[in-house]
């Protein structure tokens, strides 16, 4: 029998995913989503070889399982489904914070199964189907966060995906340590970019804003909801990164109060250090 991949939701994510793993292990691609349109919508372009809503004939079918939802849809739909799970099936995840959803559905999971997570470092600011690309996790990042429930093989087809895709730089991670990271690199971005917007000047005239306000809060532009949930589901590791964040702004706004240029120097130098030495590692 053909090799079958299911990815569990059609929205900017997992359909860029479908996208992207045309011709991968000549698998049939069979995709799910609630939304009825978005199934037509998406077998109609060829993005899925197969769509439906109906999840569990997906779960039941599925080699290789990925889910592209928010991570707080996931551990309902394993207590309803996992017995459906094929044997040897491989079940991964593309979520943003990973030891609270591994908490909730490593348990749920049946003993011939494996999972092995991952986390590839794309996205835009719109979501959706219809925002969906080829190209989306081309020269991106590609986190592998192994659980209990790994394998060597698992972990090696998750590579093999990663470079299928487009990925460029790999890397292996334990989940608490991804959650510790991305609290850095995503979730303090995007509550940094937004507190930016929260109390602009008043009669801020577009005229104002060239590049470097563009770039500082480009991610602003968020989908409240699906932040709240992402943001509170890594809220100690956030709020270290938030404490921190803030505990250097006010060294900046001291230095700026007592007139104090080379502390403010040493700061910005640093600053600029650090970004360049992130850049071409």
């Amino acid at each position: 029998m053909k090799y079958t991949v299911g990815i569990i939701g059609l929205g900017l994510m997992g359909a860029s995913l479908a996208l992207a793993l045309r011709g991968f292990k000549d698998a049939w691609l069979l995709g799910a989503d609630k939304d009825e349109l978005v199934c037509r919508r998406a077998q109609g372009a060829g993005v899925v070889h197969e769509a439906t809503t109906d999840l569990g004939r997906v779960i039941e079918q599925a080699d290789l399982l990925i889910f592209c939802v928010y991570a707080r849809h996931i551990p309902g739909m394993l207590k309803e489904h996992a017995h459906r799970l094929k044997r040897d099936c491989m079940v991964s995840d593309i979520c943003g914070v990973k030891v609270p959803l591994y908490e909730a559905i490593l348990p749920l999971l049946p003993e011939y199964v494996t999972y092995t997570g991952v986390h590839p470092m794309a996205g835009k600011e719109r979501d959706g189907y219809e925002n969906a690309e080829s190209g989306l996790y081309r020269n991106s990042g590609f986190l592998i966060t192994p659980t209990e429930k790994s394998t060597s093989e698992t972990i090696d087809l998750m590579r093999a995906l990663a470079s299928y895709i487009g990925a460029t730089r790999l890397q292996v991670v334990e989940p608490a340590e991804h959650d510790r990271l991305i609290a850095y690199t995503s979730d303090l971005m995007h509550a940094a970019a937004t507190g930016l917007c929260v109390t602009p000047p008043e009669q801020l005239h577009p005229a104002f804003c060239a590049g470097a306000f563009r770039d500082c809060t480009r991610v602003a532009n968020i989908n409240a909801e699906a932040w709240t949930e992402l943001l509170m589901d890594n809220c100690h590791n956030t709020a270290d990164a938030l404490d921190q964040y803030i505990a250097d702004l006010q060294q900046m706004s001291r230095a700026l109060k007592e007139n104090d240029h080379d502390g403010l120097r040493a700061l910005l130098q640093q600053g600029g250090e650090n970004k360049r030495s992130m850049l071409y590692r």
